[in-house]
């Protein structure tokens, strides 16, 4: 384990939330940050010009009045902070070549969700649009939605602390540079075969009818091909159920007593079983608390992995929600609409609660990429589908992150469809595993990835 590091962060204003960014972007180089005094610290963070000075990594007034009234910056707005000669984006402070301390700062924005609040335009489920975001306006160049910005941050404070004569250790996943994580939401566990018999009939198609009624439960189905995957590339997954229906978005009979079966099982090989709250439950305490009891009463523990149906959220209420019952990871926040890595990094952090000003117990394994995304808001085909999840994967790789897939089992009538997109996550997690990347559920992988600094 590595010798933990003496720090400061001696600021007028946005001391926890900067403290929280600092922490987060030294987690992932394998450091322990310990808070002193500022002339006990090897280092410190404080409030200066455009250039370091008298050993400190100096934040702007700019950037603090940034992090106090959040605001999305245009591109022309950005800070600019050179990491091995590329120019990053720094949304607080002033335009122009950024401090290190500017960027420290900025990773808080990032991994606080000060984006998010600082923007008012929501879809019609209440999320926040992948377009209204500045990684959309970034596209393809740094900080873009596969260019995490706080990634690159971190890569430079490791330069910062060699300059220092601060060793960085880094961190693995078990031993491995980076990893991917095998997810599956279960939306939907069987088909109401009657309905969906008389549907194909009033639609004129007797065989279909006949097929659904008499032919094997593709939902059902398509739960075992999902778990034969895992099986065939030593990949278990997490499997995040449904206790509860409230909306019409949601679908009945999530714990079906066959697929409380199969999942305990399935278990005791190394996947993992999640909450995956319903539709309406995200901002509803008496929800999640029978959600948490049937969960409870199905799988003999309370859930300690989530994920929100439709991705819904809302900070600080969700995750102080899911603490309450229990949840101590979470991988929700994902785009709906594009792959890459909401909250600017591939690495696992812990959300900060903005009206407590300190951190939360839970943590977030981000939600890197979705099937759904690329079928069906993207409408890829097969092998597009491949190369989208290799971009995702390389940019996991690259920083030495997570990339966490989420596969759903097949709700629509598209088999064949539903088969050929399985083939190319089957292709990419073999070149991922083949790469270097540890594959397994996700709570296990932040487990290894903990277990360097004993967390």
């Amino acid at each position: 384990m590595p010798a933990p590091l003496p720090c400061c962060v001696d600021l007028p204003s946005g001391t926890g939330l900067v403290r929280h960014g600092l922490a987060e972007l030294l987690r992932g180089l394998g450091i322990a940050p310990v808070w002193t005094r500022r002339g006990d610290a090897r280092l410190a963070v404080g409030v200066g010009g455009r250039e370091e000075s008298g050993g400190d990594l100096a934040v702007t007034p700019a950037a603090l009045a940034d992090l106090a009234d959040p605001r999305v910056p245009t591109v022309a707005e950005l800070g600019r902070l050179d990491v091995g000669g590329v120019a990053w984006p720094v949304p607080v402070g002033p335009p122009g070549p950024a401090t290190v301390g500017d960027a420290v700062a900025g990773a808080a924005w990032w991994l606080a969700g000060l984006q998010e609040r600082a923007t008012t335009g929501r879809d019609v489920h209440g999320r926040v649009p992948y377009a209204a975001t500045l990684q959309s306006r970034l596209g393809d160049a740094p900080g873009g939605p596969l260019r995490p910005a706080v990634d690159a941050v971190r890569q430079r404070l490791a330069e910062a602390l060699g300059e220092r004569g601060v060793a960085v250790p880094g961190r693995t996943w078990g031993g491995r540079a980076w990893a991917v994580a095998l997810t599956h939401d279960l939306d939907a566990v069987r088909t109401r075969r009657v309905r969906a018999a008389l549907g194909s009939l009033g639609r004129g198609k007797v065989a279909e009818a006949a097929r659904r009624a008499l032919g094997p439960d593709r939902r059902r189905a398509s739960i075992r091909a999902l778990h034969a995957l895992g099986q065939r590339r030593g990949a278990p997954a997490t499997w995040f159920v449904k206790p509860g229906a409230w909306a019409p978005q949601d679908v009945p009979g999530g714990l079906d007593p066959a697929l409380v079966q199969a999942l305990r099982q399935w278990r005791a090989d190394g996947a993992e079983i999640g909450w995956h709250p319903g539709y309406g439950a995200h901002d509803h305490p008496a929800r999640l608390a029978a959600e948490a009891e049937r969960f409870s009463q199905a799988f003999g523990a309370p859930p300690r992995l989530s994920r929100t149906h439709f991705l819904r959220w809302d900070e600080p209420g969700t995750p102080r929600l899911l603490a309450a019952r229990g949840v101590a990871v979470d991988s929700t926040l994902g785009w709906s609409a594009q792959p890459g890595f909401r909250r600017g990094t591939a690495h696992p952090f812990r959300f900060y609660d903005l009206e407590a000003d300190r951190p939360s117990a839970v943590w977030e394994m981000p939600l890197a990429v979705m099937d759904t995304t690329l079928a069906d808001h993207q409408r890829l085909g097969p092998g597009a589908v491949a190369e989208a999840l290799r971009d995702v994967f390389d940019a996991a790789r690259e920083r030495g992150g997570v990339a966490v897939v989420l596969w759903h089992n097949q709700v629509g009538g598209d088999t064949a469809g539903w088969t050929a997109r399985l083939d190319a996550l089957d292709q990419e997690l073999g070149r991922a595993r083949d790469a270097g990347a540890a594959l397994g559920p996700a709570g296990a992988l932040l487990d290894a990835w903990a277990a360097d600094l004993g967390e």
